[in-house]
């Protein structure tokens, strides 16, 4: 997979300029910060825009007329990612309990979500943080078919074999990370073992896998969402290749910038590139 080629030179590229410079560092992961909180709670419905988000992360200023709850998302958001950059620094393993906490943190409060039944009638669920999810969850795909994630049932004994099947992975000797990461986000998406934020903690977490094996995290951005939901869907018709490609080649324009901005050719000019719009709203 040449994306995975070109992703695997930049990160021996991005290595050949450690140790980092500290201030540099810092920035560029801040930038990473702000738009991985933005990007990964607007692809889910947030309201909040690019700028709202960074005004309520770095200065606590609330956005006017925006529903309380997408204050307390991206706050919750931003609390998990702060807290798995600083477990990347030590060796933390990836657990059940770690990944409820992860789910505890971004939802910061248990809540109702409209749904519908299986049969199609309206309903409300209740949405338990740190805890699986208690109500079958389907969605239906963009040809019309209906898609069931496992059941409620099923979810502890996926979720301990998801764990030990990444535990296995990645202590082999040939283990490529960045496969390892979206497979681990692709089997976690199947199983689906929350009742809500599933796709926010599965992002955070595939990062931490990244960021484990010394690479920047991925920003999957919310005017690509279409993309990312399509070469997800064409994972569960047995063709995985392409999301693999896909998170590749974004882990990729992640290295890069992250290389310009720390050889001196400015995160802002970096991150702004391509992506104006959005930021601006």
């Amino acid at each position: 997979m040449e994306t995975l080629e070109r992703a695997e030179q930049l990160k021996t590229e991005l290595d050949s300029l450690r140790p980092l410079n500290p201030e540099a560092e810092a920035r560029v992961m801040q930038k990473f910060r702000l738009d991985w909180n933005y990007h990964s709670n607007n692809i889910e419905g947030n309201s909040l825009t690019y700028g709202e988000t960074k005004a309520l992360i770095l200065f606590g200023i609330t956005a006017q007329g925006k529903p309380l709850k997408d204050h307390f998302e991206i706050t919750g958001h931003n609390e998990a990612i702060n807290w798995v950059m600083d477990l990347v620094k030590g060796d933390m393993e990836l657990t059940e309990v770690f990944i409820r906490e992860l789910h505890t943190l971004i939802l910061k409060e248990s809540s109702y979500k409209e749904a519908l039944t299986p049969d199609g009638k309206p309903t409300r669920r209740k949405i338990e943080i740190g805890k699986y999810k208690t109500q079958p969850i389907h969605v239906i795909t963009v040809p019309g078919e209906t898609f069931y994630f496992a059941t409620p049932e099923e979810v502890p004994a996926k979720m301990q074999e998801l764990i030990e099947w990444f535990r296995r992975e990645k202590v082999k000797p040939d283990v490529n990370p960045i496969i390892l990461s979206a497979l681990f986000h692709y089997k976690f998406i199947r199983i689906h073992p929350f009742d809500d934020g599933n796709g926010r903690v599965v992002r955070i977490l595939m990062n931490f896998i990244l960021m484990q094996f010394g690479y920047p995290p991925i920003i999957i951005r919310t005017e690509d969402k279409e993309n990312y939901y399509r070469v997800l869907t064409l994972a569960d018709s047995d063709q995985i290749e392409p999301f693999i490609e896909y998170i590749g080649k974004n882990l990729a324009d992640s290295i890069n910038r992250s290389i310009k901005a720390l050889i001196g050719q400015g995160s802002d000019d970096i991150w702004d590139e391509g992506y104006q719009d959005s930021r601006d709203q």
